[in-house]
C-alpha cells in the first residue's frame, strides 16, 4: 500500500484508551514511510453543554480538558511500536468533522483512519467523514487485527471514466493489502436487471425464456468488463476469487462478508449528488450501518467536498 504518505490517525474517547488500531497504523506508516498526525475528536456538544451549565468555570475546565488530553497522546505514543517514525499531535479543540476534513484539505492528507466507535454499523462522526472527506477514509473495528480476507466491492456497469478510475483505485488498494498482510482478495460486482420485474408483468406479454437469454446477456457483458478490469491492472486471481452475484447491493455486499467470513471490505463512497452509481447513496449508508467489519472507503477522482476553508 504505497501510495499514502501523510495520515491522520482520528482518536476519541474510547480509541486513545487502548491500542486496538494503533499497530497496524504504525506498520502502515512504516510501510509508506509516512507522517502520521494524530488529532483527538471531540463533538462540539460536549463543550457547549459545559457552557451553558458552568458558564464561569468554562476556561478553567477547558484548560483542565487540554491537559488531560495531552498527557493521554503523550502516553499513547509511547508504545514501542511508534519508535522510529514521524508522529507528530494535533491538539486542536474542538475537534469534529469539519475540523478534520479541513485540515485535510489545508495539510494534504491522503488518508485519514478512524476506530469506529459503535460494534455494529458505523458512528456519526466516521459516516460523515465518509460521505464529505476527499482522501480515503479507514474505519477499522475495535480489535480488528487481521485483514487476511479482503472484500474489493467495484461496479462495472457505468462506463464514464470517473467510474473507471474508481474501479481501478479500489481493486490496487484491495489488492496491494492483501499483499502486505499476506492475504487474499474476494473482487465483487453486484448486478440485476431492473425492468425484469415490469417487462415480467402482463402488459408486456414477455417469456420467462426471453428474459432469462436478456439476463444471461448482461451477466455475459458484466462478467466480460470485469474481468477486463482485473486483467488491465495486472491483478492475478484465481476463478473463487471473483464473483458476479445478482441481487441488490447493499445486501449482496452483506450476504459475500457472511459467507466469506471477510474482514475488511474496500468499497467506493461519495455523497448523495456524487456520480450515480459509485456508491451508492442511501443504500451505501445503509449497508455501513449493518455491518460489522472494518471498511475502507474511497472517493472517485475529482470529488468536491462541501466543506471548505471559509
Amino acid at each position: 500500500m504505497k501510495r499514502f504518505k501523510k495520515i491522520l490517525y482520528v482518536l476519541d474517547e474510547e480509541s486513545i484508551s487502548h491500542q486496538d488500531s494503533a499497530l497496524k497504523v504504525a506498520e502502515l506508516a512504516k510501510l509508506n514511510d509516512a507522517k502520521v498526525t494524530i488529532i483527538f475528536a471531540q463533538e462540539r456538544k460536549f463543550l457547549e453543554d459545559l457552557s451553558w451549565r458552568l458558564t464561569e468555570k468554562h476556561k478553567e475546565l477547558h484548560q483542565l480538558i487540554v491537559a488531560d488530553r495531552t498527557e493521554r497522546l503523550d502516553t499513547f505514543l509511547k508504545t514501542p511500536h511508534w519508535e522510529g517514525l514521524t508522529v507528530q499531535t494535533d491538539n486542536s479543540d474542538p475537534v469534529d468533522f469539519i475540523t478534520i476534513i479541513r485540515k485535510v484539505i489545508s495539510e494534504g492528507y491522503d488518508l485519514v483512519i478512524k476506530n469506529a466507535a459503535l460494534d455494529q454499523g458505523i458512528d456519526q462522526l466516521s459516516m460523515r467523514l465518509v460521505r464529505k472527506c476527499p482522501c480515503p477514509v479507514w474505519v477499522m473495528k475495535s480489535g480488528s487485527t487481521n485483514f487476511k480476507r479482503i472484500l474489493a466491492a467495484v461496479d462495472v456497469d457505468r462506463k464514464s471514466p470517473e467510474a473507471s478510475k474508481l474501479n481501478k483505485k479500489i481493486i490496487e488498494i484491495a489488492h496491494s493489502l492483501a499483499q502486505r498482510e499476506g492475504g487474499k482478495v474476494h473482487y465483487l460486482h453486484s448486478w440485476r436487471w431492473e425492468y425484469e420485474a415490469m417487462i415480467m408483468g402482463p402488459r408486456f406479454k414477455v417469456s420467462v425464456g426471453e428474459v432469462d437469454w436478456i439476463k444471461e446477456k448482461i451477466l455475459s457483458e458484466r462478467r466480460s468488463s470485469f474481468l477486463s478490469l482485473l486483467n488491465e491492472n495486472h491483478i492475478q486471481y484465481e476463478d473463487c476469487q471473483v464473483h458476479l452475484t445478482e441481487g441488490v447491493i447493499n445486501e449482496v455486499i452483506q450476504q459475500t462478508i457472511e459467507d466469506l467470513n471477510i474482514d475488511v471490505v474496500v468499497m467506493g463512497s461519495v455523497a448523495r449528488s456524487g456520480i450515480p452509481g459509485l456508491l451508492i447513496g442511501n443504500k451505501a449508508e445503509k449497508l455501513l450501518n449493518s455491518i460489522n467489519r472494518t471498511v475502507l472507503t474511497v472517493k472517485p477522482d475529482g470529488f468536491q467536498t462541501p466543506v471548505t476553508l471559509d
